[in-house]
């Protein structure tokens, strides 16, 4: 039942990479690093790693994701189009 859960796990990850890679609108992208992230998290405390599990996600759910937000809207700020891409 645990190979089940981890192979689901590792496929919802790579999807949600994959998509990262293609999607051209940047917040969707974030959104789905965000998710990759978690799924990555799951897999790490699965994997029996609780403590590197807790780390990646303070640096990756959290910080970088409000690091990318927040560049994303100076991007804006200074003429980026989200609907041109």
């Amino acid at each position: 039942m645990k190979n089940l859960i981890i192979d689901i796990f590792l496929v919802l990850f790579l999807l949600s990479s994959l998509m990262v890679v293609l999607e051209k609108d940047l917040i969707r992208a974030l959104i789905f690093l965000a998710f990759s992230s978690i799924f990555l998290i799951l897999l790490l405390y699965l994997y029996r790693a609780p403590d590197v599990a807790l780390t990646f996600s303070i640096v990756s759910t959290g910080a970088s994701t409000v690091l990318f937000i927040a560049i994303i809207k100076k991007l804006e700020k200074f003429g980026y189009d989200r609907d041109s891409v």
